[in-house]
């Protein structure tokens, strides 16, 4: 018996000409406003499995906002979370729970100027892309993933170029580790930090790094990643 891997890439191509469509166009002038004028982005977009640690990174947000005030009303974190498998309780209380734990952060920090959680629980491709293209960094924290390919999709959309906040526990690791702020899922103090890190790096590296993830996360596209399955079944 033998075993490849075959890690799946971004489609660059169709990723770069969607995310400039009027639609998307249309969202990041909605997410800009709610953003405010200067201000940097955390962007995360997930389905709201357990496994994917929402909850840890707001978490995480929250211990940010807490131990580094410089960054309040700096930054807001834009996290779109979408319902996963709601006909099961556990999912629908996770939902539930990643929606409380944003709320009370808002509470806790915002001022009327700043909504420091910008969250929405409802799939819309089209602002996932908007908020790609707004991203500072990016945040990729699952606890366990086959590959994750937020984390290769970001920093191809990204406009200015994004830093990736990474769990070593995520299968794009391997591919993008080396250019990412790699974290321990389970560690929300070390989250925070590396979040802080992040929202720090020059832009001139940011944009360099970015470059580079985004090149590592695009060498294996769709139709490639497809027909080289296809050469090694038949060799």
């Amino acid at each position: 018996t033998e075993i490849g891997v075959h890690g799946l890439g971004a489609d660059g191509d169709f990723l770069r000409k969607r995310s400039h469509e009027a639609d998307v166009e249309e969202r990041m002038a909605e997410l800009r406003q709610q953003i405010g004028e200067g201000r940097r982005t955390i962007v995360r977009v997930d389905r709201t499995e357990l496994s994917k640690n929402i909850v840890r990174g707001l978490l995480a947000y929250r211990e940010l906002l807490a131990g580094r005030p410089e960054w309040r009303e700096r930054v807001v974190h834009v996290a779109f979370a979408y319902p996963s498998r709601q006909d099961l309780a556990v999912y629908r209380e996770y939902t539930a729970e990643v929606e409380r734990l944003a709320n009370a952060v808002n509470e806790e920090f915002g001022t009327p100027g700043w909504t420091p959680v910008v969250l929405n629980l409802k799939d819309d491709f089209a602002r996932s892309l908007a908020a790609y293209r707004l991203a500072d960094v990016a945040l990729v924290n699952p606890v366990r993933d086959g590959m994750n390919l937020v984390a290769k999709e970001v920093p191809v959309v990204s406009d200015a170029g994004c830093a990736l906040v990474l769990s070593r526990e995520a299968g794009a690791y391997e591919e993008l580790g080396r250019d990412a702020v790699v974290v321990n899922p389970y560690d929300v103090v070390g989250t925070a930090d590396a979040l802080h890190t992040a929202l720090g790096l020059p832009a001139g590296e940011r944009a360099e790094r970015s470059k580079r993830l985004a090149a590592a996360g695009t060498a294996l596209p769709p139709a490639r990643w497809f027909l080289e399955q296809l050469e090694a079944l038949r060799g």
